[in-house]
Order: C-alpha cells, then structure tokens, then sequence
C-alpha cells in the first residue's frame, strides 16, 4: 500500500509541475486577496465510474461539500455510493412461435458489491486564464483521506447458498482534472483519481490460536463528472 501511495503522489507531482510553466506559480501580485465574505462554500454532484480489484467495474454517485480556505485551496467532506454487480445465466430453452424467437433463462449466480466512502479532502484550484479575467478554464487536483463501508451480497442459486459480508477500513484517494466556469456559479469538471482502500471482516483465532480474517481489496482507478456550485453549502 504505502509503495502505491508513493507511487501514486510522485506522478501526480510530476504532471503537476510539467503541466505548467513557472508562471503558473504563486503570485501574490496576480491572485486577488480574499476577504473573509469573498470565501465561499460550494457543493459538488458527480457521476463516474471505478474499477477496484476484487469486485469488477461499476458506477458510482457522489456529492462532496466544503468551503474555501483562499483563492486556490479548498476542504471539503465527501461521500460517495459505489455499485457493481455480477450475474451468471443460462439458456434453457429456445422457442420459435410464428417467426418469433425467444428464449427461456435461468440465473445461476448473482454477487452485488455496494462501496459508501466517507472522505475528508483538500483541494487545490488553479485558473488558467489571463491575469485579469477569471477563467473559464481551471486546473484541480486533491486529496482524501477517510473511512471505505463495504457490503457483498452473495447468492448462489445453484447451491442454494446465501451470503452477506460487510467489511470496513480506511482508504485514501488522489485527483486531478479540469474545470469549466459555465455560469456566474456553476462549473463543470472532469475528474480522473486512484483509489486506495484494503477493507478486513472477521478478526478471529483458528484452532492454532493464530490471528485470521478477511480481506477485500477495493483500490483502483476511476473517473468523475459533475457540477460545481460557489456558494451553496454551509457557511462558516
């Protein structure tokens, strides 16, 4: 974990600054200063996809709240819901009925992973466009850290065998991507971010008196659309 953490951090260092020339940094000549009533709260609403490593790829929704710090950081809580779901089924039968043909099937097996993480995030926001002119065209990039609520449902009909597993654990997540200002409060973003979260169940002792439990490796990388509204969210 901590060797993909590095990796990770290192890579989006690097893009970071390659992407942008030095007059990209901080200027305190060119950033307005931000009064205590011109930092605002905003409310993200996001859709995308996420492919973590033991349960497939699904969609996921979101919506993340926060509030600015200054012209370019921002914290915010996040929370998102994670669905994949995999079937098995059969053809049992094939009917041709006055040149229609359709056919009879059987589900075999049926496994459904549901992912809710809860995040605490910094975020960094850079625009892109003149000195003068605010946008339209800005820069994100952020970070989480927080807690993965796992729940795997398993049925197989075949076996007649149903099972409910829920797992927890901590997790982390980076981002970075593009946004663009499409009215005087509204923005709309791309996202592309890695997931990061080894979830457990089920600390035990076997016969032996050795420690045992359950593992499920959800990490994995993914993208997010949405919108982003200045000023709604709660003010501090």
């Amino acid at each position: 974990m901590m060797k993909r953490f590095t990796l990770v951090c290192v890579s989006l260092f690097a893009f970071t600054v390659t992407g942008f020339s030095q007059d990209w940094l901080w200027d305190g000549e060119k950033d307005k200063k931000c009064s205590r009533k011109d930092l605002k709260p905003f409310t993200e609403l996001k859709f995308g996809g996420l492919n973590p490593a033991d349960t497939g790829s699904g969609n996921l929704f979101g919506i993340t709240t926060g509030h600015q710090l200054d012209s370019r950081i921002f914290w915010a809580f996040e929370v998102n819901y994670f669905k994949s779901a995999y079937r098995e089924e059969t053809t049992v039968a094939i009917f041709d009925s006055a040149g229609i043909t359709f056919e009879e099937r059987q589900l075999e097996l049926e496994f459904n992973t549901i992912i809710v993480p809860v995040m605490f995030k910094i975020e960094y926001r850079l625009d892109l466009g003149d000195e003068e002119v605010e946008g339209p065209i800005y820069f994100r990039s952020g970070g989480g850290l927080g807690w993965n609520f796992i729940w795997n449902n398993e049925n197989n009909f075949r076996a007649d065998i149903e099972r409910r597993r829920f797992f927890n654990g901590l997790g982390w997540q980076v981002s970075a991507g593009f946004e663009i200002r499409i009215s005087e409060y509204g923005y709309v973003f791309f996202d592309g971010f890695y997931n990061d979260a080894d979830a457990a169940r089920n600390g035990e002792r076997n016969q032996n008196g050795l420690p045992t439990w359950q593992t499920i490796d959800v990490s994995g990388y993914g993208f997010k659309v949405g919108l982003r509204i200045m000023g709604l969210g709660f003010a501090l």
